[in-house]
């Protein structure tokens, strides 16, 4: 009797434990997808910093370029300059101001090439630190998933396994009402769509996981993605939420987002 009890409580806390570091690992995974929206979204005002810096190194280098031929592709015109001039001091005033033009379209020229080399070094670097982090997502969702399998194999060993969630007789039109109300808005064509890809992700199973990626509910969600939807904070398994950050992700970023068809 003392040997069934130990071995209860070790298996309890070892589920615990399992859990507790499942728990860790998501929100580790949120941490990590919400650095990587971040970052692109620096790269994007990056891209667009540095696109907006091209085009003024171009509008500067056409300047120059025309004040070169004025100074010295086309020595006419400093002469028809002395000719306009009322003294030789207004002609050597409208030389300079011509040569201080090119000298400030030059150093105008040089200073937005230092921009962009400098902005380009920061893309570089955050090139670098998206890929870091896209590295660690991916370790993150593989270590997440062999906590699943650890969990899963635990409950399939234990000497008295509980019996795994499976929907009570009648629920599957349940399930099926509660796509249709999610994806309502959208309308029916979405609603027929999703019914499709939650039978072939689930089979309107809202426990349903896949052991080998870790993907889970209604619509198989990864534990990355679930982590950027609006129920990220609610259960999986719940059907409700499950389907609800289905209908978000199929509106912001249409069915390619599922295998399923």
């Amino acid at each position: 009797m003392l040997v069934v009890v130990a071995c209860g409580v070790s298996q309890s806390v070892y589920a615990d434990d399992l859990s507790a570091r499942q728990e860790t690992v998501k929100q580790q995974l949120i941490a990590a997808a919400a650095q990587i929206t971040d970052l692109n979204s620096k790269m994007t005002a990056l891209e667009k910093s540095m696109a907006d810096t091209q085009l003024r190194i171009q509008r500067e280098r056409a300047q120059v370029r025309r004040l070169a031929r004025a100074l010295y592709a086309q020595p006419d015109s400093l002469i028809g300059a002395l000719f306009e001039s009322a003294s030789i001091t207004d002609a050597l005033t409208r030389i300079g101001d011509l040569s201080s033009a090119g000298d400030r379209a030059a150093a105008t020229k040089r200073a937005l090439d230092e921009d962009l080399s400098r902005l380009s070094l920061q893309k570089g670097q955050l090139q670098s630190d998206r890929d870091r982090q896209q590295q660690l997502k991916r370790q993150l969702e593989n270590q997440f998933s062999q906590l699943v399998n650890q969990a899963l194999s635990s409950k399939a060993s234990s000497p008295s396994p509980s019996p795994a969630p499976s929907m009570p007789p009648g629920s599957t039109s349940a399930i099926q009402q509660i796509i249709l109300d999610a994806f309502a808005p959208l309308g029916s064509a979405a609603q027929q769509w999703a019914l499709r890809v939650a039978k072939c992700e689930s089979n309107y199973n809202p426990f349903a996981v896949n052991r080998s990626s870790g993907a889970s509910g209604l619509f198989q969600f990864l534990p990355s993605t679930w982590a950027l939807t609006p129920q990220h904070a609610q259960s999986v398994f719940d059907p409700v939420a499950n389907a609800q950050a289905a209908a978000w992700l199929y509106q912001r970023s249409g069915p390619g987002q599922w295998s399923c068809k």
